[in-house]
């Protein structure tokens, strides 16, 4: 708030670095009047949101909230009451080309009283820029993918020639990333939510600078640097706290140098970016974040997730509102869970790991780790084109300790290759084709580190296949080398002017080693011995084996060879996941007058093809993939076939537009006997009830989805549905003058989680005048 409010008094100064501007500008004495113009605008309404009540007899826990029988559960999901909205654009210019811009986008509810979405003020000239307030600072990749700050930036233009390219241009921005977080406030992302001792976050602040050199008008190099630091006791303009609490996220304090560069061949139909960054980050608690990891890694949770990870820690609720598309990011789409299972399990795995913090919280030893080239990255794009034809490829090295405060999610430790080409092949037919490899975790343990990627282990990697003696010291590591291969195939017909029909194929395969091995199993519990293997055969031996439900009979000499298996340690080791997706989309488009038809299909089929390289003691037995799961893997278990029919109409009349979606989509697992039917119904329609004054929009848009599946035995029925209706009315009451006036109402419907049920039903009237 305090950051805010600086950063709208400084706009008060803005008009007095212009008028000292104008005085070191020449240019013609003439109207030297400002052009004013910009809009503001208000809005104020009301949401009624009523959850469920607990009708079961046991009392319900979430985190810290308990809720007992017949009470209702509680409102994490919208802020009810009386809101407001507020914004305000500004933008001035002079004859000289002189400008200054205004922008304020607040809001207000009884969670947070006046809330600062964005606030923005800027100056520029010719020869400078000065920002300052909320801005989106973006550049290269590498170095800095785009994060938002509340400081200031200043561009400073060295023009040589007015109307060429400035020849230099000095850049330096800084100010606040990311806003502490202190036990007992109030969480800004979630109603209801209080900041606990587990999700306290540190103050960063960036701080970074570049100088632009336009060498020719073909051809530019950049140089620059980005740092940060975490603040937790002492922040800038902002209330600190105690060291002695739990963060989640390790308090990192980087620096990073990059260059980028940029230039033309071939006459203009060549082009080329070459990106370097040299830079890394010394963590204050490594002990007990390196710790977190583990726990993570143990439980086989994608590397790539851990930052996301990290934040749902912050705020392990939001874990029940979470998709199986979500989830399965995080545990692969291999996993044979259900939704809620996948729920419950990520939530303990998140509750392991706060405790695994709070066990090395007084750990503070710093990580000054010496740099080497696992802190360089490297990336390099050229692009191709004439008329027909475009051409782009591409790599990426990302060192195992490289990072960048510009860039923090780029995935450390990864390598890239790809290239695309698009092809005018005909008038009528267009053909893109794709491939691009991503590898994740390139350099295992030690000074391995598989500059190019291929080979996990080696030093170089240019060549396929893993060293022999690195994978037989390294089999039980985690995680180890991930290779994700998507080639993608499109081609798009114009049949006639009126059709058009798009086929497209796309391919994923992901493999890697990981540490599963395959253990016996003697229990007769486990369900092992109802394998059709042990079955007794026609006039052979057989023996009795005991069960808690009595007694069983089995082939005799098929139970002795797995008896026999007793003292091994397992019975398979070295997997390779092999996991491979295959999918296909067509498409058809048909122009009609007035009406825009779309009819399609996506039908997509995933496989497990991993299998044990060392799994000679399994040689003669012929189980079952459900088996095979209860030793330890079970083959095929996530394997689907999902198919999905969308269908779209957009209807354009004189005063009429309205566009409506159907969308069924089936899914059968191979386990389980799951499967998931989902369909969803969209609409939107606006109406010109008196052209130029009058304007009705009408909103509605529908989800369901049942799930179904097998446990112990029984079947098991899950259903969610979604209801989002919304009626507005615009007024064009003079030229600049409109207001609106909205209705709806928003059903979160789920009556196999009734805490996760609510509904929201609001209305709300808004005002904008443009000058």
């Amino acid at each position: 708030m305090i950051f805010r409010g600086i950063a709208l008094a400084s706009f008060l100064a803005i008009p007095a670095l212009a008028q000292s501007a104008v005085d070191s500008v020449d240019f013609s004495q003439g109207d030297s009047s400002w052009v004013i113009n910009g809009s503001v605008g208000a809005e104020f309404g009301y949401h009624s949101v009523v959850t469920q009540k607990n009708e079961s007899d046991e009392i319900f826990v979430n985190g810290k909230d308990s809720v007992y029988p017949g009470k209702k559960y509680r409102n994490y999901f919208q802020v009810p009451g009386i809101f407001g909205a507020w914004n305000v654009f500004l933008h001035m210019e002079s004859p000289s080309g002189q400008k200054i811009d205004f922008t304020l986008d607040a809001s207000s509810d009884k969670w947070r009283k006046f809330d600062p979405k964005f606030i923005q003020a800027s100056y520029e000239d010719r020869f400078q820029k000065l920002v300052l307030g909320d801005m989106f600072v973006s550049g290269g990749e590498l170095y800095l993918a785009g994060i938002d700050l509340l400081g200031a930036s200043y561009d400073f233009n060295l023009n040589l020639k007015k109307d060429a390219k400035p020849l230099l241009v000095l850049s330096a921005f800084g100010g606040e990333n990311r806003a502490p977080k202190l036990q007992g406030d109030k969480d800004p992302d979630q109603y209801n939510k209080y900041i606990g001792l587990d999700e306290v976050e540190a103050q960063k602040m960036v701080l970074g600078g570049k100088l632009l050199w336009n060498v020719t008008k073909d051809f530019d190099a950049t140089v620059g640097f980005i740092g940060s630091k975490d603040y937790l006791e002492d922040p800038f303009l902002r209330d600190g706290t105690t060291k002695n609490v739990n963060l989640s996220d390790p308090m990192y304090s980087s620096r990073t140098f990059f260059g980028d560069i940029n230039g033309k061949v071939l006459g203009g139909r060549g082009a080329y970016n070459v990106q370097f960054g040299f830079g890394g980050a010394d963590t204050v608690n490594v002990v007990a974040h390196r710790a977190v990891n583990s726990v993570f890694e143990e439980a086989g949770l994608d590397v790539s997730r851990f930052a996301q990870l990290r934040r749902l820690m912050n705020n392990s609720s939001t874990v029940n509102r979470m998709s199986r598309e979500e989830l399965e990011l995080i545990f692969g789409d291999n996993m044979d869970m259900s939704v809620d299972d996948m729920r419950d399990e990520l939530k303990r795995i998140l509750k392991v790991a706060q405790d695994v913090l709070k066990k090395y919280r007084d750990e503070k030893n710093e990580d000054p780790s010496k740099w080497t080239a696992q802190n360089l990255a490297l990336s390099g794009a050229y692009n191709w084109k004439n008329n027909v034809t475009m051409i782009d490829a591409y790599f990426r090295f990302v060192g195992r300790n490289y990072y960048s405060a510009g860039s923090p999610d780029l995935l450390q430790n990864s390598r890239q290759l790809g290239a695309k080409l698009d092809q005018q092949v005909k008038d009528f037919w267009k053909l893109n084709f794709g491939y691009e490899l991503n590898i994740e975790n390139a350099s295992g343990h030690g000074d391995a580190y598989n500059v190019f990627g291929f080979a996990e282990g080696s030093k170089l990697g240019l060549l396929p296949g893993a060293d022999d003696d690195w994978l037989e010291k390294h089999e039980q590591d985690a995680p180890r080398t991930l290779y994700i291969h998507d080639f993608d195939l499109k081609n798009t017909f114009k049949v006639c002017d009126s059709v058009e029909v798009m086929a497209r194929y796309a391919l994923n395969y992901r493999t890697r080693s990981t540490p599963q091995r395959l253990h016996g199993n003697y229990f007769a519990s486990s369900g092992i011995y109802a394998d059709s293997w042990f079955d007794i055969q026609k006039g052979k031996p057989t023996v009795d084996v005991k069960t808690e439900d009595g007694t069983i009979q089995l082939d005799s000499a098929h139970w002795a060879m797995y008896d026999e298996l007793k003292d091994e340690e397992y019975l398979a080791t070295e997997f390779e996941e092999r996991l491979l997706k295959h999918t296909v989309e067509v498409v058809a488009t048909f122009k009609f007058p007035k009406n825009v038809l779309k009819v399609g299909g996506v039908w997509t089929y995933r496989t497990d093809m991993s299998r044990f390289k060392q799994d000679d003691l399994l040689e003669d037995f012929d189980f079952s993939d459900e088996t095979y799961g209860i030793l330890g893997y079970y083959f095929h278990g996530g394997d689907y076939f999902d198919a999905r029919y969308p269908i779209s109409l957009t209807t354009t009349l004189e005063t009429v537009r309205n566009t409506v979606a159907l969308t069924p989509r089936f899914r059968l697992y191979n386990r389980n006997e799951m499967s998931e039917f989902e369909w969803s119904l969209l609409d939107n329609a606006s109406i010109q009830l008196k052209p130029g004054f009058l304007d009705l929009m009408l909103h509605g848009n529908i989800r369901q989805i049942f799930m179904s599946r097998k446990e112990s035995g029984k079947d098991v029925d899950e259903m969610e549905m979604d209801l989002d209706f919304s009626a507005g009315t615009k007024f064009q009451l003079t030229e600049r003058f409109s207001t609106e006036c909205t209705l709806g109402a928003f059903f979160n419907y789920r009556p196999d989680n009734k805490s996760e049920d609510y509904r929201d039903i609001y209305g709300s009237v808004s005002v904008n005048y443009d000058f």
